[in-house]
């Protein structure tokens, strides 16, 4: 095949991406496109406004989810990553590697509406049991240690989002050789070092995807969540809410779309990433190969 024939070949596949990326995406983009219409949907005339955004940022209570939300989201991040990075290790290191995926997508193989009324019942049965040792042992501070908490729902989006993100690192996971690593470490430079050094910078991708992955799934979850919270709402908890009392609204279409706004900026900046980067390494390739070429 000659270049001017390989050159169609890439159009037309990026042609085709754009349009599946369009179709899926359009249902969204139209959802925005209404967020931002000061009649609301189905008026006959368009007319831009920023009404229905002031009016989220200046609703104290969907301030106070917002905060709640990305609280849960940061500390979801900073635990369920490191834990999908280290079962990801473990999956390259170890033998029994259909046991390991098997172990760690099992959440996904029950109804989220299921795993999180067994959540539920799970804390409630563990708190009860924590009340009945402090009474024996004569002490209260133990009675609210697993009650419906920020707590409980953090422990059930880390248990919803750790197979996402054990999937993303995993697929990354799959160009590195552990033998780089062996040799970093007959070198003399200990675990850390040679993971830090020879390891992350090759899967580094695969991680901020997966960071990125689990803020938006911590965003857009909401059957887990509402179970477990307790006494606290999220920015979807109320969205779904303010749905299913009020209808779809102005004011919904526009949160719907600042989470929409959240994911995309996410996704656009590992694209971004994604491509910077291969760009550098396929010149630093080029870099190195000019001088053998030469010669």
């Amino acid at each position: 095949m000659n270049d001017y024939e390989n050159i169609w070949v890439h159009r037309a596949k990026w042609s085709y991406l754009l349009l599946i990326v369009v179709t899926l995406m359009s249902p969204v983009f139209y959802v925005m496109y209404i967020s931002f219409n000061l009649n609301g949907f189905g008026a006959a005339e368009y007319v831009f406004t920023w009404k229905w955004y002031g009016q989220i940022f200046s609703d104290r209570l969907l301030m106070q989810a917002l905060r709640w939300t990305m609280t849960l989201a940061g500390i979801t991040t900073l635990i369920a990553v490191p834990m999908a990075l280290l079962a990801a290790k473990f999956y390259k290191a170890t033998s029994n590697k259909l046991l390991v995926v098997f172990l760690m997508l099992a959440p996904l193989f029950v109804a989220p509406d299921i795993l999180g009324s067994a959540l539920l019942v799970f804390f409630k049965n563990l708190n009860g049991s924590f009340q009945w040792l402090g009474d024996i042992l004569g002490v209260s501070f133990m009675d609210s240690w697993f009650r419906l908490s920020f707590l409980t729902a953090l422990i059930g989006l880390i248990i919803y989002t750790i197979p996402y993100s054990f999937i993303v690192i995993l697929i990354t996971m799959g160009r590195y050789r552990t033998e780089q690593t062996e040799a970093a470490r007959a070198c003399g430079a200990n675990g850390w070092r040679a993971f830090w050094d020879i390891e992350f910078p090759q899967i580094r991708a695969g991680v901020f995807s997966a960071c990125s992955f689990t803020v938006i799934l911590c965003f857009n979850e909401y059957t887990r969540t509402s179970l477990l919270k307790g006494g606290f709402d999220t920015f979807t908890t109320v969205l779904v809410s303010q749905m299913l009392n009020e209808g779809m609204s102005e004011q919904s279409y526009a949160m719907s779309s600042f989470v929409s706004f959240i994911a995309i900026a996410l996704i656009g900046s590992i694209i971004l990433y994604t491509l910077i980067r291969a760009e550098t390494i396929s010149r630093e390739a080029r870099a190195k190969a000019e001088p053998v070429m030469s010669t």
